[in-house]
């Protein structure tokens, strides 16, 4: 199996990345895939609290070299498994060359036994954050009316960091053809279908100007609107430690989020040119290039 795999990213905290992730894996479970959910947020684990998970390992055993097989960390919730990140004052952010080659081969092979892995990225635009988002085939930005400078900024560092590296692999191999695009996936929290569109609407006239004027190629997709529902959240949440998708699936909120995880099911049938290497690939050799690169100046 050679799955897809979606991260979820945001430039700043509180706009319900975690929860996002969580609800899509689920629903995504209930649609009838293998599902993955790696929470790569170490210092907090949010996952494990908005589920009030008791595990005994986490992803920081595997950074700690008290593991080395992520399949070993694996729990099964729900209609997906994951791979919670809790405890230990670690930042995903800060991995060095050894850490990430570590990881993301491990993370290569573990995805290819799911259709989706699912990466609840931290909030932020730090490097790290940044290429594990441009690994994957679908890169989600969240956010809410009321931070959409801090999405769009995000998608515009993205861009940025993933012209970089698209540049750095043209150096390398000269019949290289080099990805322009940057085409994430938005997501607005906390917003009506109508107020979401409406803003949509504006971060796509922000992108054609940020083309021409700047030359950032960002290309977005809207992928959905999550409504405002404060009470079924508490109760799910805060009270029973349990998804939307399990206690109130046929809500309003809760058929936002099937939507969205039917429209991601959907993407596959969309793609009209499969890329001859695949966004993790790619990092995999970036990775491997910086370190060469960074020996060479150690040694001169």
């Amino acid at each position: 199996m050679s799955g897809k795999i979606i991260s979820i990213i945001s430039n700043k905290g509180g706009v319900g990345k975690t929860l996002f992730a969580i609800e899509v894996a689920n629903f995504l479970g209930v649609l009838g895939n293998d599902v993955l959910l790696i929470d790569t947020d170490i210092n907090t684990g949010d996952l494990s609290v908005k589920l009030d998970l008791r595990v005994k390992r986490t992803l920081l055993d595997f950074f700690e070299k008290n593991e080395s097989d992520l399949t070993n960390l694996v729990i099964t919730k729900y209609n997906f498994d994951l791979i919670p990140g809790a405890g230990g004052n670690f930042k995903f952010a800060n991995l060095n060359y050894f850490q990430k080659m570590k990881f993301i081969k491990a993370f290569k092979k573990i995805s290819e036994e799911y259709d989706y892995t699912i990466l609840d990225l931290g909030a932020g635009i730090e490097r790290t954050t940044l290429d594990f988002g441009l690994s994957a085939d679908y890169p989600i930005i969240i956010t809410t009316p009321e931070d959409i400078q801090s999405g769009y900024g995000c998608a515009k560092a993205a861009a940025v960091r993933l012209q970089e590296l698209e540049e750095r692999l043209k150096n390398r191999d000269s019949e290289y053809q080099v990805r322009e695009k940057f085409e994430p996936h938005f997501v607005f929290n906390k917003s009506s279908s109508q107020l979401a569109q409406s803003i949509y609407n504006g971060i796509q006239r922000a992108t054609e100007i940020t083309r021409n004027r700047d030359g950032i190629m960002i290309y977005p997709h809207y992928l959905g609107a999550i409504p405002e529902e404060y009470r079924l959240l508490s109760k799910a949440y805060l009270r029973q430690h349990t998804p939307i998708s399990e206690l109130y699936s046929t809500s309003k909120i809760g058929q936002a989020f099937r939507h969205i995880a039917q429209a991601l099911a959907n993407l596959d049938n969309k793609i009209a040119v499969q890329q001859k290497r695949s966004p993790l690939e790619k990092i995999i050799k970036l990775f491997r290039y910086e370190q060469e690169k960074q020996s060479i100046v150690e040694t001169a």
